[in-house]
């Protein structure tokens, strides 16, 4: 693609963030790893928490699970427990405390569809990619994976390639048996995660509020 000038520029970036939207099912097919490895790069691009963290060039790190291999089926079933347990610490919760029932009912329903049909993006994507956020202090690591995300997300729609955030993932931060299969110790790191594929079917974009209804300017 040919840039000719700023306008062109501005254009084709609005355009991407206009497209940019999660995707939810994926085809079998890989996408090449020289794509993935353009994702990564655009998330190491990504502003991190420098002053928390210090001068340390292992701020962050990335993991990729390939579809099919023993790692994605060992971090799957490691995922999928963790939803069990956490499904039924609520569960408990909502027993001996009712009238919490409404505040935690959605992440309920959202935790049972990951126990009956397994981690959305996690062995259903050709890519599962964790991020992994260098511990400072004051604690912004999440905020820093957040910004690297993005960046990873823009590119990946810039590429024609679908992306869909795996939130479950933070959760795991102090699961040992998972930590163990990323090689890092506990408590070092924050991490995060998304799956990465080709679509499988389109779904329209979220709609926003106006956003001159919802600014406020003050002198």
């Amino acid at each position: 693609m040919t840039i000719n000038n700023d306008n062109d520029c501005n254009e084709i970036f609005d355009e991407i963030i206009k497209s940019r939207h999660t995707t939810r099912f994926f085809k079998d097919e890989f996408p090449s790893k020289e794509n993935i490895e353009d994702i990564l790069n655009a998330g190491m691009l990504a502003p991190y928490a420098a002053q928390a963290v210090g001068d340390n060039e292992d701020f962050r790190r990335f993991f990729v699970f390939k579809n099919g291999g023993k790692s994605m089926e060992i971090a799957g079933n490691l995922m999928h427990k963790k939803a069990e347990e956490g499904l039924n610490h609520f569960k408990r919760m909502v027993t001996e405390k009712p009238f919490l029932k409404g505040k935690v009912q959605p992440f309920m329903e959202k935790l049972q569809m990951i126990v009956d049909n397994g981690v959305l993006g996690v062995g259903t994507a050709p890519y599962f990619v964790i991020v992994a956020e260098l511990r400072g202090v004051p604690p912004v690591e999440q905020e820093s994976i957040a910004h690297c995300l993005e960046n990873m997300w823009l590119k990946a729609t810039e590429l024609d390639l679908g992306f869909g955030l795996v939130s479950l993932t933070s959760q795991m931060v102090e699961d040992e048996e998972f930590l163990k299969l990323l090689d890092i110790p506990k408590g070092k790191y924050g991490i995060n995660g998304c799956a990465i594929g080709y679509p499988a079917k389109q779904f329209p974009n979220t709609p926003r509020p106006n956003t001159k209804k919802s600014t406020t300017w003050l002198n």
